[in-house]
Formats: C-alpha cells, structure tokens, sequence
C-alpha cells in the first residue's frame, strides 16, 4: 500500500523530469526506473523496521510472558518479568508485567505458606503419635507393675486428646480462614460468658492455688458470634493458668471504653521476650519451648482470626519473668 501511494504521488515528478506527453514517454523514461528502485528501497526498508518494532515492542515482551507463564504452571515462583520502557513512558505491557509479578509473588507466598503449614502439621502430629507409640509398645512388657501400666496410659490418653485438639483447631481455623464474618451472631451477656469460661478453669487454677481475679461489668450486652468468642476466652485464660507458676496472679478485668469494651487478661507468669512477641499470633509458633509439649500453636492464631472478624483487635504486652497482658 505504501508503495503504491508512493508511486502515485511521483507521478507528476516524473512527467515533469521526462517531459511526457503520454503514458508510453513516461513508461521508457529512465528517471522512472530509478524513481521505482528508490521507492522499492525505501518500502523494503519501511517494512523491515516497521516488522523490528513489532517484534520489540509485541512479539518478544508476548514471547517473553508465555515462557514465564509456562515457568510458574511448573512450579517456579521466582520468576520476574523487567519492565520494556522506563517509568515515563511506561504502556500497557509494562502494567501488564507489573500484574503478572504481583500474581507471582501472591502465588509464591500462598505456596510458601501452603509449604510450612502441611510441614508444620506433619511435625506436630509426629510428637503425640511418637509418645502413643512409645507407651504402647512398653505396655507389651509384662513385667510392669500395675501403678506403671496406669501411668503409661494417662500418657496415652494426654497425648490421644492433644491429637484430637490439634485436628479439632486445624478444622476451626480452616472454617475461620475462608469465612469472612463470623456466623450464628447474636445478642449476649458477654459479662456472663466471662464469667463462665473463667468458672470452667477454676480447678486448673486451684489446683495451682492462683490467685485468680475477675473485675467484670455487670451487664454487657454484645452482637456477635458467642461459641467463637467463648474459644478466644478458654484460650486467653488457659495459657494465663498454664504459663503462670503456683501461687501466682491472674485477672480478668472487662472495662467500658468509647464505644465498645476491652478485655483484659493479666498473669505473673514467665513472659515472653520481643522476639516471640513478634510471633506470638503465627499459625504454629510456640516461643516457650519448655511448654511446647502442651499446646499445638494455634490457639493464639484462631483467637487473632475470631477477633478480626468480630470487627475487635488483640493485643499484647510481656516482659520476662514479669508476666503477661492480653487486650481484647
């Protein structure tokens, strides 16, 4: 095409070059020979940068995002896809690319994290198998007391209902994580359910001789997810018990702030440091390893979760040996 309007629009030079009465005269003009060979270059060369454009600026980048594409559905996350033109003259493949790392990067994290968790759960499970293990092969040895026999089942029976919690918190968090509000919200007396849960530890913190405290309101009336809630609070009081020694203090203290109310859970327990501070509401972390035998690390997760859902934030506060403080 290009061609052709260039051979039309040298028409009038040509006859003027050449003088031509008629077509013939134009057609045996030697100016006309060498004004198409000019015009053949000219196009050939058009064409062949016009086609180089093409491939810079669309082929390759296309070529370049198939291939990355093809990378990531093998599994390979690290894959990074540089921008064409720089900030100022940035067009839709730049943004496109810029898209395409985001996704990556998204789906290197949910595959890092898909990692860790199956990797997690696996350790977690292998410890209370490893004890059932363990104490039922020792049970074949017929030489073991009775007082023996019975103490190897408690810890057969200990290390069966750390099992089941764990699966049992698994199945909760799993709900928690692909719901985006909690479900069943209804009115209650969130005074009362404090005081419940706290009444349902009281042989854990006899048995401890804590000198347990509970400042509550006396009616507090609440819109939200009641069993959900009553999880954040079993868990908040039973690591208070569980981290604080005999004869030590836990309070549960509720107070009307603004527009809602805030719960505090307090213990003078052994604290955590600023690293597992950092942590401590990671799906899996136990910062105290010497009480590691005796949770799953996920509580904390769950509670975090139930209360981003009930529109409320968690909080903590802790130094070592000092204890610690959880704000709801």
């Amino acid at each position: 095409m290009l061609l052709l309007f260039s051979i039309i629009g040298g028409i009038p030079g040509i006859l003027y070059a050449s003088n031509a009465q008629n077509w013939q005269d134009v057609l045996i003009s030697g100016y006309t020979g060498w004004y198409l060979l000019y015009w053949v270059i000219f196009s050939a060369i058009f064409s062949a940068f016009a086609a180089f454009r093409r491939y810079r600026d669309f082929d390759k980048p296309i070529k370049q995002l198939s291939q990355a594409a093809n990378q990531v559905a093998n599994g390979d996350f690290s894959v990074y896809l540089p921008a064409i033109h720089d900030a100022e003259h940035y067009d839709y493949l730049d943004i496109l690319f810029e898209d395409f790392n985001l996704m990556v990067s998204e789906l290197g994290s949910t595959e890092t994290l898909k990692s860790n968790f199956i990797s997690n759960v696996s350790h977690e499970f292998k410890a209370p198998l490893a004890v059932i293990q363990g104490y039922a092969n020792s049970l074949n040895d017929d030489s073991l007391s009775v007082k023996e026999r019975q103490k190897y089942l408690r810890a057969i029976v200990e290390a069966t209902n750390n099992l089941a919690s764990l699966v049992t918190n698994i199945l909760r968090l799993n709900k928690l994580e692909n719901q985006n509000m909690p479900t069943k919200l209804s009115y209650f007396d969130l005074s009362r359910q404090l005081a419940d849960c706290a009444l349902q530890l009281e042989p854990n913190w006899e048995k401890k001789e804590i000198d347990f405290q509970a400042d509550l309101l006396d009616h507090c009336p609440i819109l939200a997810d009641e069993d959900m809630l009553a999880i954040v609070w079993n868990n908040l009081l039973n690591n208070a018990i569980k981290f604080t020694p005999e004869k030590g203090k836990v309070s549960l203290i509720q107070k009307k702030q603004d527009q809602g109310v805030l719960i505090s859970i307090v213990d003078s327990g052994i604290g955590m440091e600023s690293s597992v501070i950092d942590h401590v509401f990671e799906q899996f972390y136990q910062g105290e390893t010497s009480h590691s035998n005796s949770r799953n690390g996920l509580g904390l997760a769950m509670a975090k979760k139930i209360i981003s859902l009930s529109n409320g934030t968690i909080s903590v506060q802790s130094k070592v040996n000092l204890g610690t403080t959880f704000s709801v």
